[in-house]
């Protein structure tokens, strides 16, 4: 039996919701790779969503305060050795965001960048920055936050989970100029934050003693000694915040029991802090606020995701169930003015497929719309739309027919003369393309069934002396390159 505390009657919480509130599904096919990662509220209300997939370039949307998307492009297309298809942080900056990715080692075990992207709200890239495209190591990023300055500070680690943690500082331009020296952090660093003086603290595994510890670090970059702050390790999911002049600490949540700490100055506790999860449910800490904790996550059964709101004495404020009609389940959410940007995935009982889940509330987690039940489940019939994401990369490009009917009988005949593998694709949904409309007629480098490659291509020039190589994406850059250059440094 769920339980559903209020701020306000029902009644009339119902009737404030207004029309800033939403949801919608993504739908992302059987084989999707690509993953929700983070998702933040801009200063003019609109919504970014970060999306990661293995092997895969880094994915962006942005919807407008009633729900309708604005914007999605790839990014980092082709920059580093492989794709960014980690982390994915968000940070909000004043006229835009700002987004944190790295590569992963995989087999190779080298050779693995970080990449930072400053972003306007329109989703214009102002600057880019890589660390790591001149060497072999390994680095990987753990956390970022925005500066007083208009800059970003990123920490990361050499590798996963592996000690030798490094921070370094970007300009509001994208300059680096500082970073942490070798050994001065020597645990694994989980979190950064600012202090109240305008510098800045890391929260630390040391592998040596394993434990907890903090190292302050002032705003040019100068390490001190670490300070401990528990005598046992926590986890490597922990984070820490600076609000309303206090430290806090928040290892994870074991036993449905959200465990948090807020810090003396001198990083000694202070306070402590037990938040009692409901005992059905599976859950973890989504945002720290000023007014509190906000946790995510659903039912242990799967049928309805969740939203829990906590002071910081670990007083319950809010708690709302989401219904769907399948298995639900909210990975994480961002608390702001605008209300309550959640991320998750919804899947049909009988099926495996799982499609994207993007919520928006109202502060007290209502849904216009929305059916309440007796138990006080809210059931949500979300809007369903279909986002191409994944990129086709080079293709050659042949014709552009008007109608789909044309440029499925000439893909067809392209393949039936060429033996190339064809395809077809409106125009309008790769935004790297051009801004003429109609169905793109296409080849791709390689044979449908056992042929020779060069007689195929040879074949397709004769069918259209003037097609061309052609990057198809999401992205906002026009690449292109003839077909004999293609072949002379791919194939």
């Amino acid at each position: 039996m769920k339980t559903v505390c209020f701020f306000t009657l029902l009644v009339i919480s119902s009737m404030a919701i207004g029309d800033s509130t939403w949801s919608i599904v993504i739908e992302t096919g059987e084989r999707c790779l690509y993953g929700l990662r983070d998702c933040a509220v801009l200063s003019n209300g609109n919504a970014v969503i970060s999306l990661t997939g293995a092997f895969e370039d880094p994915f962006l949307m942005c919807f407008d305060r009633e729900g309708k998307i604005l914007w999605y492009r790839h990014i980092l297309e082709g920059e580093g050795s492989r794709a960014f298809e980690s982390h994915g942080d968000l940070v909000i900056m004043e006229d835009g965001f700002a987004a944190c990715y790295h590569s992963e080692p995989r087999a190779t075990g080298i050779n693995t960048d970080v990449a930072v992207v400053r972003m306007d709200s329109s989703g214009g890239i102002l600057w880019t920055y890589i660390l790591g495209e001149g060497d072999e190591e390994i680095w990987m990023s753990t956390d970022m936050i925005s500066c007083p300055d208009g800059g970003l500070l990123v920490s990361g680690c050499p590798g996963q989970q592996i000690p030798g943690a490094f921070v370094f500082k970007l300009s509001s331009d994208g300059r680096l100029e500082w970073m942490t020296q070798p050994d001065e952090i020597k645990g694994f660093a989980l979190s950064v934050m600012k202090t109240v003086d305008s510098d800045y603290a890391v929260l630390v595994n040391d592998e040596y003693s394993n434990s907890t510890i903090v190292q302050h670090i002032t705003s040019n970059g100068l390490v001190s000694a670490p300070i401990t702050v528990s005598e046992t390790a926590i986890p490597f999911r922990a984070r820490t915040s600076c609000i309303d002049n206090s430290f806090w600490v928040f290892p994870a949540i074991e036993s449905h029991v959200l465990y948090a700490y807020r810090l003396y100055p001198d990083y000694g506790t202070l306070h402590e802090i037990f938040a009692q999860l409901p005992r059905d449910s599976e859950a973890e800490l989504a945002d720290v606020m000023e007014e509190g904790l906000l946790v995510s996550g659903g039912t242990d059964d799967g049928e309805d995701a969740l939203l829990l709101r906590y002071d910081f004495n670990g007083n319950l404020l809010c708690e709302r169930y989401y219904d769907t009609g399948g298995i639900d389940f909210l990975y994480s959410a961002d608390f702001s003015n605008q209300g309550i940007l959640a991320i998750g995935q919804t899947r049909a009982d009988s099926g495996e497929e799982r499609d994207f889940w993007i919520i928006m509330t109202d502060n007290s987690g209502f849904v216009e719309g929305a059916e309440v039940t007796e138990n006080g489940i809210l059931l949500i019939e979300p809007e369903r739309m279909h986002i191409e994401l994944y990129t086709r990369g080079w293709v050659m490009a042949c014709a552009v027919s008007n109608e789909e009917e044309e440029a499925t009988q000439a893909s067809h005949d392209l393949m039936k003369v060429t033996g190339l593998q064809t395809g077809y694709l409106w125009i309008p949904d790769w935004q790297s393309l051009s801004c003429a409309e109609g169905w793109l007629v296409y080849a791709l480098p390689y044979m449908e069934h056992d042929g020779i490659l060069q007689e195929g291509v040879d074949s397709l020039m004769e069918m259209y002396p003037d097609a061309y190589i052609i990057w198809v994406s999401q992205g906002r850059d026009r690449n292109t390159m003839t077909i004999e250059d293609y072949f002379s440094v791919y194939i």
